[in-house]
């Protein structure tokens, strides 16, 4: 899943999300407002994006369980097409980890709310954000297409989706803009994460068929 030279930074990448998730959480914890960085956030969105803008609305519906469960069935689904199960993993624990730590431990561990409901991190955005990390991996090491540069279109198309609905979530007033960055670090220390552990599990287990390496 992820190259040998990858690992070191992927390591690294983990530690500087969850550092913002720490930092972000203890800002805004056990609050109902939105801080500094949210008000200025929310002024330049609101002077680029309109809030009734149809495409803001298409994107925030992503984020909810049955398109994103749906987002879920057709990585895995293509990564099974391909033969890579630990790809199939990745889609499936992956995003799974990341939406039961935004949901079940961080939202009431901090305890930051947005009309009356827990708001950080964003689940819409760790969901949708797992989806296209785990998706952007994937394509990255994938045999097809051939060209390095289309798959790394591939794979920034999928990361600026879910970069979209962290955005149109604060143009429509669902989350607040530090909201969706917690998501979105969620979804990179989880995701990355479950692509380490599959590597080396893979590394350890791997057995005459290719086990889970793919």
């Amino acid at each position: 899943l992820l190259g040998q030279r990858m690992r070191g930074p992927a390591v690294a990448t983990i530690v500087l999300a969850i550092i913002v998730i720490a930092i972000l959480g203890m800002r805004y914890a056990d609050q109902d407002m939105p801080g500094r960085v949210d008000r200025v956030l929310d002024a330049l969105i609101g002077a680029r994006l309109r809030r009734d803008q149809p495409i803001t609305r298409v994107l925030i519906t992503l984020g909810n369980p049955a398109p994103a469960t749906i987002l879920v069935a057709a990585v895995a689904s293509a990564a099974a097409a391909a033969r890579r199960w630990s790809g199939v993993l990745l889609a499936i624990v992956g995003t799974a980890t990341a939406v039961i730590v935004t949901e079940l431990i961080l939202k009431p561990l901090i305890g930051r709310f947005r009309a009356g409901e827990l708001s950080f991190p964003s689940g819409h955005t760790t969901a949708v954000a797992a989806v296209a990390i785990a998706a952007a991996i994937l394509i990255s090491g994938a045999q097809w297409p051939r060209s390095i540069a289309l798959r790394m279109l591939a794979a920034g198309a999928a990361i600026t989706v879910a970069v979209g609905v962290a955005i149109s979530l604060g143009a429509q007033h669902v989350h607040y803009l530090t909201d969706t960055v917690g998501g979105y670090c969620v979804a990179v220390a989880m995701v990355l994460g479950v692509a380490l552990g599959l590597d080396y599990w893979g590394a350890t287990h791997r057995d005459g068929d290719g086990g889970l390496a793919g």
